[in-house]
């Protein structure tokens, strides 16, 4: 990625899996590319207890800010830190211009092989005034990048990652490289007996549910920016990163993955796309970064099709009717003989129910 080289595309993001040297180590001893600190600041920050909160489907949310640990002790932890050839990144936050360059030089002299600026986080208030002032930002990120002589990455909220204006002013100011996106903003549900949320403030909403907003962050940043992109959000297995990939991400980061399913998760999104790779015929990743870049068009550009659907077999699925209930236009029902019947007439050819049809007995089709 430009002057920052990895020995692999997987990477670990901020966060608590990489609170300190023992747990890093963890990471670098799974094969990690590379490593991102949780996020360093002047003052160490107390651990709220609960802090993590759970909801369906893989959502994961938190009221964690950054480390809990002083810049002292950490100097000390990365002294007796063997990374080998894992790239270790150092995330740092900060409220000025001044207070950044402080900590990207602290982290330079810690051994940093890059920096990342945590330009802004979906909890509390911080960063507020770097992700939604430019002039500030501009100052801040430039501030860092004529402070340390290793490459600068910026952590981008989706709102900041899709902000024409702020990711001009980071290439103006000389970063080269981002992260996106981080948590979003999210309360993992209220208790409606008790009248009460399930969190006692907002917190960063992660997990697989957040992953359809950062694929199109990534891919909306390779085709409008100049950047190196590092995916992150959601990535769960081999083929989530290969999502990221094919939408032209240079790297994939992982982070609650790690939290739900441990350290081993990082070897199997490893090993998953090494099996890929060979499968497909693959030496590397070339052919791969951004092949799915031109199936993607601006919405303007998608022209209708005369398209219906129709069954591919006979379905006499009794326990599923999710074709039938999904249908607004009332094209779909049941026969006398129980199977599924589609009316071309009434089909709009929306798509939905060949989508959520479990048995994919259902197809579109040009209209006859």
């Amino acid at each position: 990625m430009g002057e920052l080289k990895l020995k692999n595309p997987v990477m670990v993001a901020a966060g608590p899996w990489a609170r300190d040297a023992a747990s890093i180590r963890r990471c670098v001893e799974a094969g990690a590319g590379a490593v991102i600190t949780e996020t360093l600041s002047l003052e160490a920050n107390a651990n709220l207890s609960p802090r993590l909160y759970v909801g369906g489907n893989g959502q994961l949310f938190n009221t964690k800010l950054y480390s809990n640990i002083q810049l002292e002790q950490w100097e000390m932890e990365l002294e007796t830190l063997e990374r080998g050839d894992c790239r270790l990144i150092v995330s740092i936050w900060g409220s000025s211009a001044s207070e950044l360059s402080y900590l990207a030089e602290r982290a330079e002299r810690m051994g940093a092989d890059a920096v990342e600026i945590s330009v802004s986080a979906p909890i509390g208030t911080r960063n507020k005034s770097l992700s939604y002032h430019t002039p500030h930002l501009l100052e801040c990120a430039r501030a860092v990048v004529n402070t340390v002589g290793v490459p600068v990455l910026a952590k981008l909220s989706y709102e900041v990652g899709n902000s024409p204006e702020i990711m001009d002013a980071l290439y103006q100011a000389g970063v080269r490289i981002v992260s996106a996106i981080d948590a979003l903003k999210g309360i993992s549900g209220v208790d409606v007996e008790r009248r009460r949320a399930l969190m006692p403030t907002y917190g960063g909403y992660s997990g697989e549910n957040i992953r359809p907003a950062a694929l199109a962050t990534t891919a909306a940043l390779r085709q409008y920016t100049p950047f190196r992109i590092c995916g992150c959000g959601g990535i769960f297995t081999a083929e989530n990163a290969l999502e990221y990939l094919m939408l032209g991400a240079d790297a994939v980061q992982l982070a609650s993955v790690i939290q739900l399913r441990g350290y081993e998760a990082i070897a199997q999104v490893l090993e998953g796309l090494a099996a890929w790779l060979s499968a497909h015929g693959h030496e590397d990743l070339s052919r791969v970064r951004g092949a799915a870049l031109p199936s993607l068009m601006p919405f303007e550009d998608v022209r209708p099709k005369p398209l219906t659907v129709v069954l591919r077999e006979p379905c006499e699925d009794a326990a599923c009717d999710l074709c039938i209930h999904g249908c607004l236009y009332g094209a779909v029902s049941r026969d006398e003989a129980g199977c599924i019947r589609i009316d071309p007439a009434r089909c709009d050819g929306c798509g939905l129910c060949s989508a959520r049809c479990p048995q994919r007995r259902i197809m579109l089709c040009w209209q006859q």
